[in-house]
């Protein structure tokens, strides 16, 4: 994999649109079922209620993060 990236980074464009799919179905296939969001949010983050505001704010956090990743390695983002 480095070496097609060193051959060819000048025609190599990473898009990441779909952070569930890729992330939750690969990485963490263990946060594909509700029943261990739960324990998850309530568990390990220190949520005790799992709604919409706390997927918000774990949603903001993490695109912060991104955001902060990417300016401080020069990544261009769309």
């Amino acid at each position: 994999m480095e070496l097609l990236a060193k051959l060819f980074s000048s025609l190599l464009v990473f898009v990441y649109h779909c952070f569930d799919r890729i992330v939750i179905n690969g990485y963490l296939s263990g946060l594909s079922r509700p029943d261990q969001v739960v324990y998850f949010f309530r568990n390990v983050i220190g949520v005790p209620v799992v709604d919409q505001e706390a997927l918000s704010k774990r949603t903001n956090e993490y695109r912060n993060w991104v955001e902060s990743f990417a300016r401080n390695h020069n990544t261009p983002m769309e």
